[in-house]
């Protein structure tokens, strides 16, 4: 009657350890999962800011050009200096 017992013992032990290293599995595979998906967003974000950072670059090319500078200094009412408004500094 003992060995039977320890037997059953042995089996219920057998049983919850695979129910429980089965649950471990089922749990890493969905930690798995939600990194994958938090690494493809994560990659969606970085290229969202790449592009946005060359469209800031190709418009800071674009307001720092010279004729762009210049008719935005004719439209804020600015122009070239007359010979009577330039000091020069001596040394």
């Amino acid at each position: 009657m003992k060995g039977l017992g320890s037997g059953y013992l042995g089996l219920g032990l057998v049983f919850v350890m695979t129910i429980v290293l089965g649950l471990g599995l089922v749990w890493v595979n969905i930690e798995r999962v939600d990194l994958a998906y938090e690494l493809k967003t994560l990659e969606r974000e970085l290229q969202e800011k790449r592009d946005q950072h060359s469209k800031l670059q190709v418009e800071r090319q674009y307001l720092l050009a010279p004729p762009t500078l210049r008719a935005r200094a004719e439209g804020a009412g600015l122009r070239p200096p007359h010979r009577d408004q330039i000091r020069t500094l001596q040394e």
